[in-house]
């Protein structure tokens, strides 16, 4: 796994920073958003640095597996938070324009409210 020392998700993602831990698998972990702009909020992190979501797959040799490991997290938080009739929200905010402001490859899962569109 690829680990960078100055990346706070890095620290998260691998317990070296407490954190509240709703759900864990081989490479990801799921924690409460500390800025939560709906009633529910989670960060889904990598374990592995990765700055954005192009640099997954996108550069070459990334393990297939991982997007079949991240859907499997959503559909078990969707049941665990009686969201999956209703429905929720996945971002994944990429570079500057795309409002990332952690360099590390993280999925938000908001749920809870109603979404409207354009999101904005």
């Amino acid at each position: 796994m690829k680990f960078k020392d100055d990346c706070i998700f890095c620290k998260i993602a691998n317990k070296r920073i407490p954190a509240e831990i709703i759900e864990e698998t081989d490479g990801f972990i799921v924690i409460k958003d500390m800025n939560p702009v709906a009633p529910i909020h989670l960060l889904i992190i990598s374990k592995s640095h990765y700055d954005s979501v192009l640099d997954v797959g996108c550069k070459g040799g990334a393990d297939k597996s991982g997007g079949r490991e991240l859907f499997g997290i959503l559909g078990s938080l969707a049941d665990k938070f009686n969201v999956a009739d209703k429905g929720f929200r996945t971002v994944i905010n990429t570079k500057e324009d795309g409002g990332q402001t952690v360099n590390h490859l993280h999925i938000h899962f908001m749920a809870g409210r109603g979404f409207g569109w354009p999101p904005g």
